[in-house]
C-alpha cells in the first residue's frame, strides 16, 4: 500500500545538499526549498532511508522522514494538506554582484 510522508532535510554541506536535493526530488515533489511531499510504497521508503543514509554526514546533517499516512488510492485520494500560491519553491536567482 502507498503513504505519505514528508520529506525535510537540514544539509551542513553544498556537495552533500545538492545529492539531497536530487534525492529528494526523485522520490518526491517540492513544498519548500528542503521539504517535499513523496507518495511511497514500502519497498520506496525503505530505498529513500538507506540511500539518505549514504548522503548525509550524520554529525552534521539531519533528514526527517514523516509517516503522514496511507493512501488506499492515488486517483480518489485527497491529502491531509492544501498548499495555496505557488506550488514549487521560487527559483534562485543565483548570484548576483552589486
Amino acid at each position: 500500500m502507498t503513504r505519505a510522508y514528508i520529506l525535510s532535510y537540514d544539509i551542513a554541506d553544498a556537495k552533500r545538499l545538492r545529492g539531497m536535493h536530487k534525492l529528494a526530488k526523485a522520490f518526491g515533489r517540492p513544498l519548500q526549498y528542503s521539504v517535499f511531499y513523496c507518495l511511497l510504497r514500502r519497498e520506496d521508503r525503505v530505498r529513500l532511508a538507506g540511500r539518505v543514509e549514504q548522503i548525509i554526514d550524520a554529525r552534521a546533517d539531519r533528514v526527517v522522514i514523516l509517516d503522514i499516512g496511507p493512501v488506499p488510492d492515488r486517483e480518489s485520494w485527497i491529502p491531509p494538506m492544501e498548499v495555496f500560491g505557488r506550488q514549487s519553491p521560487a527559483a534562485s536567482p543565483g548570484v548576483i554582484i552589486v
